[in-house]
């Protein structure tokens, strides 16, 4: 919802095409959208056989399987397989299944069948991918009835099966970009759609809002009700033509150009848009760009790293240390053992020797805000310091700077020791890295804030990602990008580093020599470890480098 001016805006019932969990539930709310009229025409063209004549049972369920990439008519080719009774209720569009390479086919009585396969990752009704942890065992039931001499199925999961390589050959990703905490920002929402007709998917999730696990951490400058005149977006020249309806009419300026932004940058990923002409009802709306007040995207910081070292505080780049003005002198009056700092504002939340502390360059400087025990390296956004106890690891305590304070629970059992705590650059999203007696688990939730309160956090959401490692100890995590954490786990006798996309895929940035501490910067060629020697480690290629450059600790920019 936008905050501003009070207006709410409901989930619209948008059509969001082939995406969906096929008989496996995951955690997290769903948001569930109408189907769409239009067809899918991938990048890659299937043309899927019809039933045989005469074929058995096992030809005819393998056929519909294989009939699972053909989407052209409303999947007319995989209805064959069905009964006549069946053939309108099988909703293929409710979600997709993403398997190994191993399927099976087996046989359980007379009129059943059933198909197994590993679940690699679903991706939800909304368009939002979720990788499993480990492939899970999945085995679906189909019922059969003969039908003229000829046997057709006669029940059916709904949603469709895709092998891994298939469904990267049918489906893009598109990030949707909705509005952070004042407007200050945009937030990411990484959504997965069949690449025919992207532009109508992406403007159609667009209107739907926020999904809800970021409700009440994000919202939308489109006003309530508004949607698409037609189920359509037609791209002449480069321009995306998004046609809404008269709700739109009630956004004042400021909102107009907000939404035009959204569009903008949400349309960026789709094949031959450059820009976008927003209209109601046919009649162009003449917006001018936000220029230098528009809300910030993925921002970048200072390339090098900021770090303690041999007294000062400040940016470390081959043998110099350069303070950050008077800030540097304050947080080295804490003592400090860590810290996350804002350039842009001047602004550090340290841990220091007496618990963590918000230093400011101005008035009134040092502030102790959390003298509690076994703290752990504090984050900060626009206006608050989170601060995290290892003994208390069922809540996070979050302060302004004045001193006030809320504490938001996370869900982690009592015996769990909290590793690290970062806020995203938007301030919308918070990861949340700990030990657990079943491994190292990473959480990221988004942050309700309260806006009668100066915004002030109120709760934390449920987990839009909640990961479990097989082994290690949790050492530290680290934002990569807007869309990614970098997770440290150690052994006894190096450290791995993994790359967790939120509503994406996990990639390995490969071993580490043991570290202490992981920071991130821009993008992944950005990252920083702290290795056991006290030298930072960067990235070199695929392999991590000891730069030989000794610091007493590597600061978090944001």
């Amino acid at each position: 919802m936008r905050r501003r001016g009070s207006r709410i805006l409901p989930l619209l019932l948008v059509a969001l095409v082939l995406t969906g969990c096929v008989g496996i539930p995951t955690s997290g709310d769903v948001t569930v959208g109408q189907e769409l009229e239009e067809q899918d025409s991938g990048d890659f063209e299937f043309f899927p056989l019809a039933p045989t004549e005469g074929a058995d049972q096992e030809a005819i369920l393998a056929g519909f399987v294989a009939a699972f990439t053909g989407s052209a008519e409303d999947f007319k080719v995989a209805r064959q397989f069905l009964s006549q009774s069946f053939a309108d209720e099988w909703n293929p569009r409710s979600g997709v299944t993403v398997r190994t390479a191993l399927q099976r086919f087996s046989s359980v009585d007379s009129t059943t069948m059933e198909y197994s396969v590993t679940a690699a990752a679903t991706v939800d009704s909304a368009g939002a991918y979720r990788q499993n942890g480990e492939p899970v065992p999945l085995t679906l039931r189909f019922e059969f009835v003969e039908e003229d001499g000829e046997w057709r199925i006669d029940s059916s999961p709904d949603g469709i099966v895709l092998a891994d390589a298939t469904f990267r050959s049918i489906f893009d990703t598109h990030v949707l970009y909705f509005l952070g905490p004042a407007d200050t920002a945009l937030v990411p929402d990484l959504r997965w759609f069949p690449s025919g007709s992207a532009a109508l998917r992406v403007v159609s999730a667009l209107l739907a809002g926020p999904p809800d696990w970021l409700r009440g951490a994000a919202s939308t400058a489109f006003p309530e009700g508004t949607k698409l005149v037609a189920p359509s977006v037609e791209v002449q020249s480069g321009v995306a033509i998004v046609d809404l309806s008269t709700a739109a009419l009630e956004a004042d300026l400021e909102e107009r150009q907000l939404m035009q932004l959204q569009l903008t940058r949400s349309l960026a990923a789709v094949p031959n848009v450059r820009r976008v002409s927003l209209s109601v009802g046919g009649t162009p709306l003449d917006i001018a760009e936000l220029g230098a007040s528009a809300p910030r995207s993925n921002p970048q910081v200072d390339s090098r790293a900021v770090g303690l070292r041999d007294g000062t505080f400040g940016y470390v780049s081959g043998d110099e240390t350069a303070p950050i003005g008077p800030l540097s002198e304050r947080i080295v009056a804490t003592d400090p053992r860590g810290a996350t700092v804002s350039i842009g504002s001047f602004t550090a939340a340290v841990l220091g020797n007496e618990g963590v502390s918000v230093v400011q360059s101005g008035d009134p400087g040092t502030t102790l805000l959390d003298g509690r025990r076994n703290l752990t390296v504090p984050s900060l956004d626009d206006g608050h310091v989170w601060s995290a106890s290892l003994s208390a690891p069922g809540s996070i305590r979050v302060f302004d700077f004045a001193g006030a304070f809320r504490d938001l629970q996370t869900g982690l059992p009592a015996d769990a020791e909290i590793a690290s705590i970062d806020v995203s650059r938007d301030g919308a999203r918070i990861a949340i890295f700990a030990s657990t007696p079943a491994g190292p688990r990473l959480q990221v939730r988004a942050i309700n804030r309260d806006p009668d309160a100066n915004e002030f956090p109120a709760s934390l959401s449920e987990p839009v990602l909640d990961v479990v490692a097989a082994s290690g100890v949790a050492v530290d995590a680290s934002w990569v990008d807007e869309l990614s954490i970098a997770t440290l786990v150690g052994d006894e006798a190096e450290g791995a580093v993994v790359l967790h996309q939120v509503g994406g895929e996990r990639t390995s940035l490969s071993r580490i020599p043991s570290a202490t501490a992981l920071v991130g910067g821009n993008g992944r060629a950005g990252l920083r470890a702290l290795g056991e020697s006290g030298t930072i480690l960067e990235r070199s290629g695929n392999s991590w480098t000891d730069t030989r450059r000794a610091v007493g600790f590597l600061a978090t920019q944001r």
